[in-house]
Order: C-alpha cells, then structure tokens, then sequence
C-alpha cells in the first residue's frame, strides 16, 4: 500500500503541476484572445469541435485506456493499437470534410464548412500520440507529459493571440487547436522511448477491443452529450449564445474537471493494481472524493460569488451576459468529482459494462430535461443541465456499492461538509463585496479573501475529513524534516 501511495503522490504531483501551468497559461490567453475577439468567434470554433470530440474518440476506441488498464502490454499490442489509430484518423477525416457542408447548413452556418475541413487535420495529430500518451502513463511518467502539455499551450497560445492581434478572426483559434495539438505530439515522441514497427495482430486487437468497445460506447454518448448542449444552442439561438455558453463553460472547467482529470489520471494506473482488493479500493475512492471536494468546492462556489466584478474586471462588456451562465455552471462544476470518481471506480474494476448501462441511464435523463427547456431560452437550458447533474447522483452511485461497498448515502456524507463550508463561503464573500465599495481589483481580491477564510473556520469546525488529510499530508514532509 505504501508504494501505492508514493505512486499515486507522485502522479497527481506532476499531474497538478502541469494543470497550474497549463491551465494557468490557457487561462491567460484565454482573457487576451476573449478581448481581441467576439463571442460569434468562440461560438464558431465551439459547434465545429462537437465532431472533433466525436471523431477523437472514434479514433482512440477505448484501445488507449486497455493498454493502461492492462497487466501487461506487449510490443504487438502497442503497435496494433497505433496503427489501428492512424487508420482509423483517415476514415474520421474522409467522414469529416464530407459531411462539412451538411453540419454547417445544421447550424445554418455557410462559414463552418471550410473550418471543419481545416481544423479536422487534428484528427491526425491526436490519433499518432494516443499510445506514446498509454506508454508514458503506464510508466507513470507524468512529467514527460507536463512538458508536452505545458509547451503545447504556450506556444499555440501565443500563435492564437499573433493571430488574433493581425485581424485573422475565427481563424486565429483554429491556429491554436493545430498548434496545440501539433506541439504536444512532437514533445511526446521526443521523450516516449517506444517506436512503432511494421506489425498488426488480430489476437491483441479484439483482447484489447474487448474492454475498449464498452468505453468506445460510452465515450462517443458522453461526447454528445456534453456537446447537446453546445448544439441545441447553436441550433435553435445564435453564434452569440453559443459562444457566452461556451466561455462560462471554459472558464468553469478551468477547476473542477481540470483537477479532477488530473488526479483521475495519475490514479488510474496505480489503483488498477488493487483492482482485486475491495477494501484498500474503497479506502482509497473515499480519501481522494474527499480531498478533492475539500479542494473543489470551495473554489467553485468562490467563482460563483465573485463572477459578476471577475467578468467586468476581466472582460469586454460584450461577455458580461455569460454571468449567469457560468454561475449556474459552477453547481454542475462542484459535483463534477462525484460523478468522475464513480466511473473511475467502473474502469479500474474492469466493468466497462457498467460504465456504457450507467452512461445510458444519465443521458436520457439529461436530454429529456434539456429538450423540455428549449422553450426557455439559454438561461433553462442550463437549469435542465444542473438538475441532471443532480439527478445523476443516483445512477452514478448504484454499481459503487456493489462493486467496493462505497454507498450513496457514505458518498453524500463525504461531499456534504465542504459543499456545506463551500455555501458559508461563497455567501460571505458576497455579502463582503457588496457591503464594500471602492477599486474593483480590491473588491475581488477582499472578497476572495474573506471567503477562504470563512471556508477554513467552518472546515475547522465542523471538521471536514478533506481538511484532515490535507493538513496530514502537508505535514509529513516536515515531520520527515524534524526527524
């Protein structure tokens, strides 16, 4: 277990590290690129990726995530995994600057075709790293990868903004997706030690697709359903709309799923190696849900309560009306562990099956609640999307106490605490910022302030476990010290 451990330390250290830098970068020219364009422009670029996350799981067919799953994984395997990708690159893309002209009429549209048709040479680029990524991570290699990550952002960031600054419009952030992408392949195959050889075997393509085709399912449903609705308001309302909803989207990631990702990364293969032993799996499932509630809610509930001065302090006046979007969003956000985590107990236990019935369950229920709110306008198409994110408490949970013994009512007990300390903090740095008047910079950072401090006391007080394990591992390395 103690080797685990240092494991799982060690992945989710490099794993963080490239989430602040990467994320902390992105986010920066995000800001730059949001002043230097109109929400039409990130509206574009955000019904076009919808078949871009399609085909990327297409492409990858759960293959990706059996090779880190599996025990052991031979040359053959890896080999037949990259070039079922690069064949399976092709076919997206033939599908994809076929069918441009068709999604384009589907949003009415004309200017999407051509998009599609340049953005869709990512498709190449994605498939050609998936199994320098698996090996990488099955080595738990994170560093290598927050090097390809960070240097990816960077440099396609400051592409986008040249762009963006030169009157290049739209197109400026399709030089950021290519570079992007471009970048992070090129860094991974200069730090992966593994090269492909001429070499196919049908023997581990159908092993290997036997746990991949369940997530192959699974992925291109939760792709269009996180997607629905990017779609519905890029459909039925405007570019404008879409492109508000999408930057409070953005914006709202940038924490919950970011840094659950990214713990979920560096976990999976350690805790795969328990996959047999329920009760250290369980320990360990309900430890990580509370760390990262502790971490998580806090923030986005302090998101929520200072978005309206983040966004003018920030932003042009033309985004001010995502406001409200994304402080609906930050619900959906605080509850984003909850629902990784359980899948990720699905995935580690070898139940792709379950994964693909429990992913079934959860988009009926949200598309019927996201069609029914159409009529609503935007505002209750994201009210549909928090009540499923509620909803989907349920179904997430069923199979996590048959599986491990780690019920829903032991999940909402764990949550309950930081969600609780998370509300007293949001409240009171708004109550602070509008009590105050004066600099707005001033506003924010008070008001920040003020509300992590309150989270604290109340975390104290009604002693929240993620605050105890927190405190314990940042306490180790100095006992360590003193010893």
């Amino acid at each position: 277990m103690k080797v685990i451990n240092q494991k799982i330390g060690a992945g989710v250290v490099w794993n963080l590290a490239s989430l602040f830098m990467t994320r902390g970068t992105s986010t920066l020219f995000m800001l730059l690129l949001a002043r230097l364009l109109a929400p039409e422009a990130f509206g574009l670029v955000a019904m076009a990726a919808v078949v871009f996350a399609l085909a990327s799981v297409f492409i990858d067919s759960g293959l990706g995530a059996a090779l880190i799953r599996s025990k052991t994984v031979s040359d053959s395997d890896l080999n037949t995994v990259f070039y079922t990708n690069l064949l399976l690159s092709g076919a997206a893309y033939a599908a994809l600057f076929v069918g441009a002209p068709f999604i384009a009429n589907f949003y009415s549209q004309p200017g999407l075709t051509t998009l599609i048709q340049v953005m869709g040479l990512v498709v190449f680029i994605n498939a050609a790293k998936v199994v320098q990524i698996a090996v990488l991570s099955r080595q738990m290699d994170f560093k290598s990868q927050m090097k390809a990550n960070t240097l990816s952002v960077v440099i396609s960031g400051s592409l986008a903004v040249t762009a963006a600054w030169s009157g290049w419009g739209v197109w400026s952030l399709v030089v950021q997706m290519l570079s992007a992408a471009s970048v992070s392949a090129f860094v991974l195959w200069l730090v992966s030690p593994w090269r492909p050889v001429l070499e196919f075997s049908v023997e581990s393509y159908i092993r290997l697709l036997r746990f991949g085709r369940n997530l192959l399912a699974e992925g291109m449903l939760q792709v269009l359903f996180e997607n629905s609705y990017v779609m519905v308001i890029g459909r039925f309302f405007s570019a404008e709309a879409t492109g508000l909803y999408f930057l409070a989207k953005k914006v709202s990631n940038l924490i919950s799923q970011q840094l659950t990702d990214a713990v979920q990364q560096a976990t999976f293969p350690a805790l795969s190696t328990l996959q047999d032993d329920n009760a250290a799996l369980r320990h360990k499932y309900r430890q990580i849900m509370q760390l990262m509630m502790f971490l998580i809610a806090p923030v986005m509930a302090l998101l929520a309560a200072l978005a309206q001065d983040l966004f003018t302090l920030l932003f042009d006046a033309q985004w001010i009306s995502a406001v409200p979007y994304l402080q609906l969003l930050c619900a959906v956000g605080a509850l984003y562990p909850v629902h990784a985590l359980n899948i990720n107990l699905l995935n580690v236990k070898g139940r792709s099956d379950l994964v693909l019935k429990v992913g079934l369950v959860k988009k009926a229920v949200n598309l019927t609640l996201l069609f029914l709110a159409i009529p609503y306008g935007v505002f209750g198409v994201i009210v549909s999307q928090v009540i499923g994110t509620c909803l989907a408490l349920i179904p997430n949970t069923y199979f996590s106490v048959q599986l491990v013994g780690y019920s829903f009512f032991e999940q909402i007990k764990d949550i309950v605490k930081p969600l609780f300390a998370a509300l007293c903090a949001g409240g009171g740095a708004w109550f602070f910022m509008d009590q105050v008047e004066g600099v707005l910079f001033f506003e924010v950072v008070g008001g920040g302030f003020s509300g992590v401090i309150i989270y604290l006391v109340v975390s104290f007080y009604i002693r929240a476990e993620g605050m105890s394990l927190l405190l314990g591992k940042l306490m180790r390395p100095i006992s360590v010290l003193h010893n």
